[in-house]
């Protein structure tokens, strides 16, 4: 019978092929589930449109230290309810690049440049009443929406499901510190994923950032929670909350942290292994001994020039 060295994988490396990591290029890049878009952005709030702006206004492209101008449309919106850093708004100008113009003398056999508004993924119509997760513009007057944080209509069952994800996202980083002394071990170990999350997140619109770490206690008691989360990937949904597996690995911890990467030595034939409770094994076994001392930094853009 034929038979097939074992061969030793470096973990990261099984979760990347698993799906985990960034998207290969040229696929569809799926949006954020709602907590996660909750956690990345500046500003969240159920709002309903209510109007626009007469004339297109140019400003910079929503990106950091971009030079280039693009023409936006303007929505006004007014704030339903606010959820996340909200609390100064009544109403919000929200920006949404619109499309180049479609040549009409354009040869025909040649690709067309240009096309329907809703090519650019986000085409905001008044009357809406929507979910918006939303980042300020790097330059401009208003906010705009990142391309991994898609509006939610308000209309139809799940997106109450959704604002009930929003909403427990939005409790805990109202008051961290409540959230970290739940009762149930499981509560703990989702606040703290969104609050390592939120300090670990990179800008929506790119650009430098600093790090500069945290309160020790307050490091202690969110890694102690990652913890007594589940780490699992099996059967794990893509909608699903963000998983204290994501919250560590945001950390980007390296051999100068202690960490060392577990190795899976797997064969053909054996029982599927489940990644995540073998990175939480290596995770809990690190905090009890290099890891005793680490403190999490905190990323914050860096000031444009």
């Amino acid at each position: 019978m034929r038979t097939f060295p074992r061969v030793a994988v470096p973990l990261a490396a099984l979760i990347a092929i698993a799906g985990t990591s960034a998207p290969a290029a040229g696929l569809m890049i799926a949006p954020s589930p709602p907590g996660g878009r909750a956690i990345s952005a500046d500003v969240v709030i159920v709002g309903k449109v209510v109007g626009f702006a007469k004339e297109p206004v140019q400003a910079a492209s929503p990106y950091a230290g971009a030079k280039d101008k693009v023409a936006y449309q303007v929505a006004t919106v007014k704030v339903e309810t606010g959820l996340v850093g909200a609390e100064k708004f009544k109403e919000i100008k929200v920006g949404t690049v619109l499309p180049p113009k479609v040549d009409p003398n354009a040869n025909p056999k040649l690709p067309r440049i240009g096309g329907p508004r809703n090519r650019f993924g986000v085409d905001l119509k008044e009357g809406q009443e929507l979910i918006l997760f939303l980042v300020k513009h790097p330059t401009a007057d208003f906010y705009v929406i990142p391309g991994m944080a898609l509006p939610i209509d308000m209309k139809g069952e799940q997106a109450k499901k959704d604002l009930e994800a929003v909403k427990s996202v939005a409790a805990v980083l109202a008051d961290p510190a409540k959230a970290l002394k739940a009762d149930k071990p499981e509560a703990r170990a989702e606040a703290a994923t969104a609050i390592v999350m939120k300090y670990r997140a990179y800008p929506a619109l790119g650009g430098e950032v600093d790090q500069a770490p945290i309160a020790a206690d307050e490091s202690k008691a969110l890694l102690k929670a990652l913890g007594e989360g589940d780490w699992s990937m099996t059967n794990r949904r893509f909608d699903a909350p963000p998983s204290p597996l994501q919250a560590f690995q945001s950390l980007g911890l390296t051999p100068k942290d202690g960490w060392v990467e577990p190795v899976i030595v797997g064969a053909p034939g054996a029982p599927p292994i489940d990644y995540g409770a073998v990175q939480k094994d290596a995770f809990l076994k690190w905090l009890d001994g290099p890891g005793k001392d680490y403190v999490i930094k905190k990323l914050a853009p860096k000031p444009m020039k």
